[in-house]
């Protein structure tokens, strides 16, 4: 009798588990339709959803600092680079979608004076211990990095990391977020800022899924801000660029001067006109 039933649970789990996956391949190819019937602001607002509660259900009073960052050095490789290669070593640097403080450490600590704003306090609140372990001084702001609660010409640098430039539903809503960056710095300033570039052919579903979107903005209420690589993950929005031209045309557009353009690694360094 035990044999038979453990035979019988075998095949009960194996079969509940593909029913899972399927559900679970379904969810995913729904979540895919989400860019094109939802607006950029719901878009946003979805993101948002998901991101606050993830850092609030995180225990940060009790966190080990040691395993958040147990290097020294915080930052990404192409971050050190360009700080180092356009000689940012003074200077006021905003960092947009500060989180856990990662970059804001990694740059304050090479002298430059650094504010960072992010949505979540829950993250800010860790940041600001990390911060005071290692010595840096940061300013920490909570607020939404979309709407830039700053003065004109606050800051000689931004920087906003992790692809989160890709983020920002719709090419109308980047462009606009670039030129009110532009307000907020001084003439000269520089902006850097990283991407998600295409980089493979998308699979069968997200193909699919791309055909159908491209239907389904023609219904009334859709999004007509809807862009071939348009896509939602874990309810996140993300944009991928299809190609360098596709990246360079939207920010030239914007009024912004590309400094550097790594379409490989995925980051850009902006700067924009002097005023007369």
């Amino acid at each position: 009798m035990a044999p038979f039933l453990g035979h019988l649970a075998r095949r009960l789990a194996k079969a509940l588990q593909q029913v899972g996956s399927y559900f679970s391949h379904l969810g995913n190819f729904l979540e895919g339709l989400l860019p094109a019937l939802l607006s950029p602001a719901e878009l946003s607002r979805l993101t948002r959803e998901q991101y606050l509660p993830d850092y609030a259900s995180k225990h940060f009073d009790t966190i080990d600092l040691t395993t958040l960052y147990p290097d020294e050095e915080t930052l990404d490789a192409w971050e050190r680079e360009v700080l180092e290669r356009y000689g940012l070593r003074t200077g006021r640097m905003l960092v947009m979608g500060a989180g856990t403080g990662r970059e804001a450490i990694g740059i304050a600590r090479r002298g430059l004076s650094v504010v960072g704003i992010d949505s979540s306090f829950a993250a800010l609140r860790i940041a600001r211990r990390l911060a005071a372990s290692r010595g840096a001084s940061v300013r920490l702001h909570q607020g939404d990095y979309l709407s830039l609660p700053y003065a004109a010409g606050s800051f000689d640098y931004a920087l906003l990391s992790t692809t989160m430039y890709s983020a920002i539903p719709g090419r109308a809503g980047r462009q606009a977020w670039l030129q009110d960056l532009a307000r907020i710095l001084t003439p000269g300033g520089l902006v850097m800022l990283s991407f998600l570039p295409e980089r493979n052919t998308p699979g069968r579903a997200r193909a699919l899924c791309r055909r159908l979107n491209r239907v389904l903005v023609k219904l009334p209420g859709a999004n007509r801000a809807y862009q071939t690589g348009d896509d939602c993950a874990m309810v996140h929005f993300l944009h991928a660029f299809q190609d360098e031209t596709e990246l360079r045309k939207e920010l030239e557009s914007a009024g912004a001067l590309i400094r550097e353009l790594d379409w490989p690694r995925g980051f850009a360094v902006l700067a924009y006109p002097r005023p007369g």
